[in-house]
């Protein structure tokens, strides 16, 4: 269940385009199913980064199971799809990543590793 949150200083929503764009991104680059990956898109935020407000972007990645070795590659892809739709230099696109144990997203009023223990039963 990849989950992304981007929050810029753009003061511009971009609604359900925006939103598909990175859904279809995220689930691509993971193999995951578009309907199981949740995006958010906070925007017109106050933020400064490198001595500046200039336009900006910091993305929070949270998937089970990514590995390390793909970090990279993610990052260009959100920094790519950032500067695309919101004009943001790529290097002002900060990505924090996150894989967290199946017990700590939680689902449906469960965990996702009491859904596949369930699953596997």
């Amino acid at each position: 269940m990849p989950i992304v949150q981007i929050a810029t200083n753009i003061g511009k929503r971009l609604g359900s385009p925006f939103l598909k764009n990175v859904t279809r991104m995220v689930a691509e680059m993971t193999n995951k199913p578009e309907k199981a990956v949740v995006v958010m898109h906070n925007f017109n935020y106050e933020m400064w980064y490198d001595d500046s407000e200039a336009p900006l972007a910091h993305i929070r990645f949270t998937s089970l199971g990514m590995s390390i070795s793909d970090h990279a590659h993610y990052s260009a892809k959100f920094a790519e799809l950032i500067n695309r739709d919101l004009g943001v230099a790529t290097e002002r696109v900060v990505v924090y990543f996150s894989s967290p144990e199946p017990t700590h997203i939680g689902k449906n009023g469960s965990t996702i590793a009491e859904i596949r223990k369930n699953q596997d039963n």
